[in-house]
């Protein structure tokens, strides 16, 4: 039994809810509203929260130089789709731009041509972080360059030359928990436990059993054995199929931890990865702190490689983060801050601490980079690709 001790108001939601559906909902349908309820839901709260920064370091937060050597290989994109007029970068779960703003800052410094041709979408749920990060772009004299895009609002815009850029996003989509029983793949419910929450195995969801999670397994080569949990996202896929959809010509690039399928479902991660993040503190009691932690599951790269390509995109190739930062040469970005003759040492030693957590395959280095292309070369390979996975 797990008692909530987050919203009060998000859990009586989810108990109506629960009541009305039966007695009963999916753990997806429980983390959607954990964490997008309009009301009370941890990315929609009405009060200011520090959102992810708060409860776990992101790349994007970590230094800088995550998002300016990004940006290399944002202008590669761009040379590569023969230097177009008009360049857009869309990215998904921007929070207040903090990533974007890097990218900016880093094609000024390096790439000044493909800023001028780049039009910037920030795809945000919210409205107050959005809010707050088109002022800083309006203040900064970029507001011509950066715009909102509602998500409710992508389908109706015109299918873009460019990339679709998603960090750390498709982590937050719901999950369906699915533990192998007596012989047979089961699904995690959600009922209600006296003022919380508990978990109640039963039958597979229509949601879930719609996804095919046992030709997944069978395809993937996978043998379960009782007490195996393991996580599916149809909601990450159904995204990522629709993001591509607007892509016309040019790259995606999703980055985030995860593995793929033969990888991800194996080992350790059989005890299942839904994790809860609060205060940079991890647990795996995801009914405490309803609307006030934040969930997440690893990402299966092989259900997005397959929702791109079912959406004809074309595999650019897949890496960690470490390897790809290491191509795109981030570590010259250290030589170059170690040069300046107005770089402090307390400067230098923090830069140089963020820089090894980002590349290093026990922290953010192991996150996966994958790479999809549209009527756009992928021969040879993008400089993100240059060194082989660490």
């Amino acid at each position: 039994m797990s008692t909530s001790s987050g919203s009060p108001l998000l859990t009586d939601a989810i108990h109506a809810e629960i009541t009305a559906q039966g007695g009963r909902i999916t753990f997806a349908r429980f983390m959607e509203l954990a964490l997008y309820h309009p009301a009370w839901g941890y990315y929609h709260a009405v009060q200011r929260r520090p959102g992810r920064p708060g409860d776990f370091l992101t790349a994007p937060e970590a230094h800088p130089f995550f998002g300016i050597t990004l940006a290399r290989q944002l202008a590669e994109c761009w040379e590569r789709l023969g230097q177009p007029g008009q360049f857009t970068v869309r990215e998904y779960g921007p929070g207040i731009g903090g990533l974007a703003w890097d990218i900016l800052g880093g094609l000024q410094r390096e790439h000044p041509a493909c800023l001028a041709a780049l039009a910037y979408d920030l795809v945000e749920r919210n409205p107050q972080r959005v809010a707050e990060a088109l002022a800083a772009f309006r203040a900064e004299g970029l507001g011509d360059v950066v715009r909102a895009v509602s998500p409710d609002d992508v389908a109706s815009l015109p299918p873009l030359t460019g990339v679709i850029l998603a960090n750390e996003v498709a982590d937050a989509f719901p999950v369906h928990r699915l533990i192998w029983h007596a012989g047979d793949l089961r699904e995690g419910w959600v009922v209600q436990d006296g003022a919380g929450f508990a978990e109640d195995i039963a039958e597979l969801s229509p949601q879930a059993l719609a996804a095919d999670p046992a030709g997944m397994l069978r395809a993937q080569g996978i043998t379960l054995q009782e007490g195996d949990r393991i996580e599916i996202s149809p909601a990450a896929a159904a995204w990522f199929t629709a993001a591509a959809a607007r892509l016309a010509r040019g790259y995606a690039i999703v980055i985030d931890y995860g593995y793929p399928a033969a990888q991800l479902y194996q080992g350790h991660r059989l005890a299942g990865t839904v994790r809860a993040y609060r205060a940079h503190t991890v647990t795996d009691d995801p009914f405490a702190h309803v609307g006030e932690q934040d969930l997440t599951a690893h990402v299966d790269f092989t259900a997005l490689r397959d929702a791109g390509e079912a959406a004809g995109l074309a595999f650019a190739g897949q890496t960690t983060q470490a390897a790809f930062l290491t191509s795109l040469d981030m570590g010259n970005l250290m030589v170059a801050l170690g040069q300046d003759p107005e770089t402090t040492m307390e400067e230098y030693l923090a830069a140089q601490a963020a820089v090894l957590r980002l590349i290093d395959p026990g922290s953010l280095g192991r996150f996966g980079v994958l790479l999809m292309a549209r009527h756009a070369p992928v021969e040879p390979p993008l400089r993100g690709l240059s060194f082989p996975p660490v």
